[in-house]
């Protein structure tokens, strides 16, 4: 069995956390739906220009997002911290790719900010072959597929909330 792999990202919203907190909880799988769907399509693109480096084989995949749960929790300075814990895994061919257990921890960064901190950890699948895979050329998708859902979460909190037509 392959050890597992870490990645991590981060970004952040012009949105008080109490605003980013409240959506989370009241619309936190929709926001990540929607999300999730436009990083699918990207992923394809993605694959696209990895085609000419890795051959002929598909490493794009639909996914499906499954949220585990929302928790309000205290950060080790006595900030208030929101984290959404979720599954990320392929809906067909799941044995070819892994599955992604993660969180997207939000707090405030300032008055005015909020920090987003996607942390995700996964198994490379196929054994041998799939940890050779990862080296390779897996480890930097994945990187960049969570990165670009990351970025997606961000857009889609700053048009929930509709950032730039008022106070945040």
């Amino acid at each position: 069995m392959s050890e597992s792999r870490e990645v991590r990202c981060y970004d952040y919203v012009p949105v008080r956390h109490e605003r980013v907190r409240q959506l989370l909880h009241s619309d936190g799988v929709a926001i990540f739906s929607r999300a999730t769907s436009i990083v699918t399509e990207r992923a394809r693109e993605l694959v696209a220009t990895l085609r000419l480096n890795v051959g002929p084989v598909e490493v794009g995949v639909d996914v499906q997002l499954h949220v585990k749960g929302i928790t309000d929790e205290v950060g080790a300075t006595g900030d208030p911290r929101t984290r959404l814990d979720f599954t990320w895994e392929a809906t067909e061919r799941a044995g070819f790719f892994p599955r992604m257990d993660a969180s997207l921890s939000v707090y405030p960064l300032s008055p005015d900010e909020t920090q987003l901190d996607l942390h995700g950890r996964y198994q490379p699948p196929l054994g041998t072959l799939g940890t050779a895979i990862d080296a390779t050329a897996g480890h930097r998708v994945a990187e960049a597929t969570v990165l670009r859902l990351l970025r997606d979460v961000r857009n889609q909190i700053l048009s929930e909330l509709r950032v730039g037509s008022g106070p945040t």
